[in-house]
């Protein structure tokens, strides 16, 4: 008998089911039922699903899932395959349990312990990081420490029906990259597929738009009231959680800028202690910048600036020589940093702060943001704002 026909069977039985069942007991109800197959006790299987049945009554689905194991005890064991309507949609839900089973069973990375390595170093007023890896369709939420990173909750996710690397409107993809959550919207305010909310993030961001690249509305949000979720390729190109997903994880969730979202097809995913490692190089490199624009010395400060890649760079470095002539000194301090390598492309990184800049005639505090791109093996900055 082929335990994935089952499984995913029962999976399409209580995702489809209206009633609203809390994220970590739905879990935990579809890996029972899982164990009960493996361990071929098909009679407390039979139970379960009738128990399934009678909670979810309008749930056809899972008298298929009945009809399915009893057929299969019978020898028929293609009759998911025979009978659905929507072969793709059956997949996605196969998929969707092996993304939880991973999970729910100790096997994903975050399980074992291992963080992004993409978490360099975090602002203290970013004290929860949202990382999103599609190829394990899991939203996690880890909290800043100040010195690493503890992994808080987790959730199923939803991204885009043609999958990563959105390029354009309309391509029904998720954009990869570094964001940052920008407000809150209101369920009441929405169509009823975005479930009880949305929080927007910035996209497209500011390396987005140098890659002219097209497109608005990524949102995290929740899901249709008929639909507990989606399967894990589903959305138009959001981060789509089950509805008690996202009324959870609104707690980790600020909207004045505050909390990153990063979004990745696939992290690398690291031991905390190699953070310390990994974040060193980018430290320096900043702090380099930082001396370099304190020395007055325009040259070397011009020198962490691409002039191919920064807009309006003539422009740019007219002015800092005009400016330094008139400076007797510069002192420059950074405050909350952070820092982040861009998912998909080892050479980048995002650096934020705030900035307090004093000199003998002009003294200001703003917050900055910069992208660091690594060409040839020098690392230069490519957007600054």
């Amino acid at each position: 008998m082929k335990l994935s026909r089952i499984i995913s069977s029962l999976v399409i039985a209580v995702t489809t089911s209206g009633h609203a069942v809390a994220e970590s007991r739905y879990e935990r109800e579809v890996i029972t039922s899982v164990d009960n197959l493996k361990n071929a006790d098909f009679r407390y299987s039979l139970k379960s699903l009738e128990d399934l049945v009678d909670k979810y009554p309008n749930s056809k689905l899972g008298y298929l899932v009945m009809g399915d194991l009893l057929a299969a005890r019978a020898g028929s064991m293609d009759l998911v395959e025979r009978y659905a309507d929507d072969q793709l949609q059956l997949a996605g839900l196969r998929d969707e349990l092996y993304y939880r089973w991973q999970t729910q069973t100790g096997n994903s990375p975050a399980a074992r312990g291992l963080v992004p390595a993409n978490l360099i170093a975090s602002a203290p007023s970013e004290r929860y990081i949202l990382a999103a890896d599609a190829s394990q369709s899991r939203l996690y939420v880890f909290e800043n420490t100040g010195t690493s990173y503890l992994l808080i909750k987790d959730y199923f996710m939803t991204i885009g029906k043609e999958g990563m690397g959105k390029n354009k409107e309309g391509d029904l993809r998720t954009p990869e990259g570094v964001y940052f959550v920008t407000t809150y919207l209101r369920g009441e305010e929405l169509p009823e597929r975005y479930g009880p909310g949305a929080f927007p993030i910035n996209y497209p961001n500011e390396y987005d738009k140098k890659l002219n690249r097209t497109g608005y509305g990524i949102w995290i949000h929740g899901t249709e009231p008929e639909n507990y979720n989606r399967v894990p390729l589903a959305s138009d190109g959001c981060l789509s959680l089950s509805n008690d997903g996202f009324l959870d994880i609104q707690q980790f969730i600020s909207v004045d800028g505050s909390t990153p979202v990063i979004i990745s097809s696939g992290f690398n995913w690291i031991k905390p202690d190699q953070k310390a490692v990994l974040s060193q190089p980018a430290h320096t490199l900043l702090e380099q910048w930082q001396k370099d624009w304190e020395s007055m010395d325009t040259d070397k400060f011009l020198s962490h600036y691409s002039p191919s890649q920064l807009e309006n760079y003539d422009t740019f470095a007219a002015r800092k020589y005009q400016v330094n002539k008139s400076k007797r000194f510069i002192e420059v301090d950074l405050n909350n940093v952070s820092i982040y390598s861009y998912p998909g492309n080892a050479n980048m990184m995002v650096v934020s702060f705030d900035q307090e800049y004093r000199s003998n005639n002009h003294h200001s505090v703003t917050q900055k943001r910069q992208y660091w791109l690594r060409k040839a093996g020098k690392w230069q900055i490519i957007y600054e704002g």
